[in-house]
């Protein structure tokens, strides 16, 4: 998991093209006029989906880690948190879906938010848990750019 800031985008050019391409979209588009939508960066390989949904209470959603995506979050509004913790920490409770690319884990892991204008990272071995509240749900709007891995760099499990 990395934790970072668009002002740096360029540091992480060496995540690969992928990443690169996901932060260049989100540094060059107006984010609060997109709407809810799927919007093409480099086809299957990179998208962005923009979403307003409500926050659900943590103990309400498992974590999930995905295998042939890494997922990066930017919250545009509202107060979401997430929750994280290695795979290899956590105990598969969903078999894999390819359709969906996810598997859902339970267990303990460590809570945050990322303040605005700041992003995330989670790679295959990062469990999450998006979309959470320690409070009151409310409705936020964020984007989700799914950045495609190179298929001899996938897990196999």
């Amino acid at each position: 998991m990395i934790m970072g800031t668009l002002q740096y985008a360029p540091r992480y050019s060496g995540l690969g093209s992928g990443v690169q391409s996901a932060l260049e979209f989100l540094i060059s588009q107006d984010l609060t006029q997109l709407s809810p939508n799927r919007y093409a960066i480099d086809g299957d390989r990179v998208f962005s989906i923009v979403e307003e949904i409500s926050t659900v209470p943590h103990s309400a959603r498992l974590f999930e880690a995905h295998r042939n995506y890494i997922d990066l979050h930017m919250t545009l509004s509202g107060e979401e948190w997430y929750g994280y913790a290695p795979i290899n920490n956590m105990k598969q409770v969903k078999e894999y879906n390819p359709e969906e690319d996810t598997r859902l884990y339970g267990g303990e892991g460590v809570y945050f938010r990322v303040p605005d204008g700041q992003f995330v990272l989670f790679f295959p071995e990062d469990s999450h848990k998006p979309g959470i509240t320690f409070d009151v749900p409310g409705i936020i709007r964020k984007v989700i750019v799914k950045i495609g891995i190179e298929p001899d760099k996938r897990e196999n499990a």
